[in-house]
């Protein structure tokens, strides 16, 4: 769509719909898809991509909590309950997932699989979807700004196999699976810029992709607004003639994609906000959130996710970033950080390329966090991200996780300008206008598109010098990237109890009570019952909920006297001992069960402390457990609180 006063541009070559049909851009996106699968797969090696015995990163902690978030939304829509707040965890207060990173949009697109290979594998294969299809969008969108797919595949790469996807891809599927946020990018494009679309059909598109995101991941729709604010202010800036003709259209836009946005996730919304079970305050403890920030030093030091990194190097990369090398994703490299700094020179007058290159410097200047650090020490105390710790909400965002943005704006100004280089060279020469399809209006030294009137045709034959050149170069730029092949899994160890039809001896829905109890990171009773199918319900539990004062807390204690926790957490990081069995603990045992209406008592005798806690509860029930597969349980419970009062 053509708007009077605008200026309509030559579209690149990958736009094109004569010359290149609309069936060789989507077989050169699979065929790109299918080598980005591969690479992660290989790279995951021994760990297959449905594997439903290994976990990536650890079988514990977050992993067992994402693979929890995935079962419940399957068991909630197939049982017709809320895929948003759960009472199967955390009895009797269950818990609301909207504040946390229960990814509801992922958990249907894996039900298939769930169903088929169940949910352990569902995480596994969705990871690695979540790293080829962000890689594969990536490639698409870059097509559209550049006239040779090489260079788009390279961008692609860099974006699929950063450090922020290599280390994310450790622990957390919801901020891997990013293959939306890409796509913002040609949608602002077209919306504000290019004037393809009418302001309301861009606005919608928008809030879907908004929505859907958020879906997966609050935190990367917050920060991609931040982010996408950032650009466009840059542009309104550069282009201040244009940007006053185009408050109406940003206007009109803003509200169809904020009516889409509210249709698809204003109750999630919602319920972050002020649902029930919403704690008081931040929903992260800020001390901890404020470990995980960049350092002047990261994008140049390897850590020992990186296959080619002296050992000097990487002692120092992973002690970056508050020691928790997954949450380092700034790393780049000396030589493609010199490769970018040129390539931002060198096409300096392309707004797709200045554009990220400010996107790029604004999002590592606010990753940094609250204070300027260098190799870990803090060279300057107050910095722009300091600002957000004092703002509802955006005092949950983790500065480290902006990383994001800063691997996307790399990837960006790489496959454009080396795009650009394999047209016209490597020096900058004028800037030649592309061919124009109406008379230039007064404002024609603005672009249309991110593109503008910088954008080149094909160049003429340069013989092989050049291209091998480029290919040469951007090796030896990625090179220092390469992941670390066979990144760590664990087995996932759960007793054939909860696996066979013996499980079916428990009622469904029925409360449980467990040793070990569920406080992370040993999540053993959240994958019991993601391999019984959710049959019970469980008191405590991995997940963000009121404490007892009312303020978020992820680690809820046993619901009771002080006695109980020196029982149920014995072995634990808080309370490392072994377990009371005075008969104050037995009283406490008793009268839990007893208010909670649990209906069985599930322990693992090869837990340390196992048989201790076994033999407390034989006295506590005045009953003997039955031991089936490897476990001690004990199915009457009601009835013998009833039967010994």
């Amino acid at each position: 769509m053509i708007r009077p006063g605008s200026v309509a541009v030559k579209l690149p070559a990958s736009e094109a719909g004569p010359g290149r049909p609309w069936l060789g851009r989507a077989g050169a996106a699979a065929l790109a898809f299918a080598v980005y699968l591969l690479l992660v797969c290989l790279a995951d090696l021994p760990v297959l991509p449905v594997d439903g015995r290994h976990l990536l990163g650890c079988a514990c902690s977050d992993p067992v909590q994402q693979t929890w978030f995935l079962t419940w939304t399957s068991f909630a829509l197939t049982h017709g309950l809320s895929p948003l707040f759960t009472a199967y965890i955390n009895v009797p207060a269950g818990a609301n997932l909207a504040i946390n990173t229960s990814m509801p949009l992922l958990g249907v697109l894996g039900m298939p699989v769930m169903l088929v290979a169940g949910p352990v594998a569902t995480f596994n294969l969705l990871l690695r979807l979540g790293v080829a299809t962000s890689a594969t969008v990536m490639f698409i969108v870059l097509r559209r700004y550049t006239h040779r797919w090489p260079a788009a595949f390279g961008g692609g790469l860099l974006f699929g196999f950063s450090a922020y996807m290599v280390g994310q891809a450790q622990r957390h599927l919801f901020l891997v699976f990013v293959p939306l946020v890409p796509l913002f990018i040609p949608l602002l494009d077209d919306w504000l810029a290019g004037l393809r679309r009418a302001p309301v059909r861009s606005g919608l598109l928008v809030g879907l992709v908004a929505g859907l995101e958020y879906l997966i991941s609050p935190e990367i729709v917050l920060t991609s607004a931040l982010l996408a604010a950032t650009g466009l202010a840059y542009l309104a800036l550069r282009y201040r003639a244009r940007a006053r003709q185009r408050l109406g259209i940003l206007a009109r836009g803003l509200a169809a994609a904020a009516l889409v946005f509210l249709v698809i996730a204003g109750y999630a919304v919602w319920l972050l906000l002020a649902g029930p079970g919403r704690p008081a305050g931040p929903l992260h403890p800020l001390a901890d959130l404020g470990r995980y920030h960049g350092d002047l030093l990261a994008p140049f030091v390897p850590t020992s996710d990186q296959a080619f990194a002296p050992s000097t190097l990487v002692n120092v990369g992973n002690t970056l970033v508050g020691g928790r090398k997954i949450e380092n994703g700034f790393y780049l490299g000396i030589p493609l950080v010199a490769l970018l700094g040129y390539l931002t020179f060198r096409c300096r007058r392309i707004p797709v390329v200045a554009t990220f290159a400010v996107v790029g410097v604004a999002a590592f200047v606010l990753s940094l966090g609250p204070k300027l650090t260098f190799g870990g020490k803090v060279i300057f105390p107050i910095m722009p991200f300091a600002l957000f710790e004092h703002i509802p909400i955006l005092q949950d965002l983790e500065a480290a996780r902006l990383s994001l943005f800063v691997q996307l704006a790399a990837a960006m100004i790489f496959g454009v300008g080396l795009d650009r280089i394999l047209a016209s060279g490597w020096r900058a020469g004028p800037v030649r206008a592309a061919a124009s399809s109406v008379p230039p209006a007064p404002v024609a030294t603005e672009p249309a598109t991110l593109t503008g009137p910088a954008t080149p045709p094909p160049g003429g034959r340069a013989g092989l010098m050049r291209p091998v050149a480029v290919v040469v170069v951007a090796l030896v730029a990625l090179a220092p990237l390469v992941p670390t092949m066979s990144l760590r899994s664990r087995r996932v160890t759960t007793p054939p109890f909860f696996t066979s039809r013996m499980v079916r001896m428990i009622p469904p829905g029925s409360v449980a009570l467990t040793f070990p109890y569920e406080l992370a990171p040993p999540n053993q009773p959240m994958l019991w019952q993601v391999a019984a199918d959710l049959r019970f319900r469980i008191i405590g539990g991995y997940a963000f909920v009121p404490g007892p004062d009312g303020r978020s807390t992820w680690r809820p204690n046993p619901p009771g006297p002080p006695v109980l926790r020196q029982v149920l957490l014995a072995s634990t990081v808080v309370h490392p001992g072994p377990p009371l069995a005075n008969p104050q603990a037995v009283a406490a045992i008793r009268q839990l069960c007893a208010r909670y209406r649990v209906s069985v008592v599930l322990v693992d005798p090869a837990w340390r402390y196992g048989h201790a806690i076994a033999r407390l509860m034989s006295r506590a029930l005045r009953s003997p457990p039955v031991r089936t597969g490897r476990m001690d349980v004990w199915l009457r419970v009601q009835t013998d609180l009833r039967a010994s009062h």
